[in-house]
Formats: structure tokens, C-alpha cells, sequence
């Protein structure tokens, strides 16, 4: 996709393997050294990014992405996603801990910038607010 407008389209298609669990194909959409940049983690590698991401599925097995307000450019996407789910089997940390499960259910926004090189995405940022999840699972104030 260099030196052309990254489609809406990819995004949504991404989206969708995503919330179909299939890792694999999201594996492909991702550079080799995708690096991927969250709250409390950053690492190297498209299967890294598709171990992160499975760790959100195992805590949250029906959590969905609704991608909205997306903005393309050459090789550069921002997405605002809404993301929703249950919290019904443990949530690791970065740190090695567990946050086990309440039950409560989830909705937030997230901010996403990817950067994509030779039609994958190579650059992954995330940005959420951790303490309003921490506040939806009814773990802070």
C-alpha cells in the first residue's frame, strides 16, 4: 500500500479476524517486526501482537471491536474503537499477575495508530484508559 491511501476496508476486514479469533489471518495482515505499543507493554514481532491479543479473548471470550471514525492516510490509519465484552476468566498483567474474574461486563474506547509498510500493519499502538477498566471490572473506585 505504499504511496497510496490505506483502504477503510482493511481495517474493518482486520477487525474481523480478530473477532473471529483467527490469529492466523490476523498474522498474515501484520508485518514480521510489527511492533506493538499498549499500556504497560511493548514488544517486538506479529506474534507478539497476536499473543496480546489472545490474552484479551481468554479473559473476555465474547469481546467484540466496533472500529468507527477511521482515518487513512498514506500508510497510516487512526482508528477510535469501542470494544465490549465479560470478564469471565483471568486477565494477566504485564507484570506477571492475574486479575481473576468478576464477571462484570465492559465498554470502552480505545485510540488505535497503525503504520503499515509493504501492506501490513508494522507499527501498532494502543491507547485506553487502564483505570476505567479497572473501574469497569469494579476493581477501583
Amino acid at each position: 500500500m505504499t504511496g497510496t491511501t490505506v483502504p477503510q476496508n482493511f481495517v474493518v476486514e482486520f477487525f474481523r479476524h480478530v473477532d473471529a479469533h483467527d490469529f492466523d489471518r490476523v498474522e498474515q495482515l501484520l508485518d514480521p517486526e510489527c511492533v506493538i505499543e499498549a499500556p504497560g507493554f511493548l514488544q517486538k514481532g506479529s506474534e507478539m501482537v497476536t499473543i496480546w491479543m489472545a490474552g484479551f479473548f481468554a479473559a473476555f471470550p465474547d469481546l467484540v471491536h466496533r472500529p468507527h471514525r477511521i482515518v487513512t492516510g498514506e500508510d497510516e490509519v487512526a482508528i477510535e474503537v469501542e470494544v465490549t465484552g465479560t470478564h469471565t476468566q483471568d486477565l494477566a498483567q504485564p507484570d506477571g499477575s492475574v486479575i481473576g474474574p468478576t464477571g462484570r461486563s465492559l465498554r470502552m474506547g480505545l485510540a488505535e495508530f497503525w503504520r503499515l509498510r509493504d501492506g501490513r500493519v508494522s507499527e501498532y499502538r494502543v491507547y485506553y484508559d487502564s483505570f476505567e477498566l479497572l473501574k469497569q471490572l469494579g476493581l477501583a473506585p
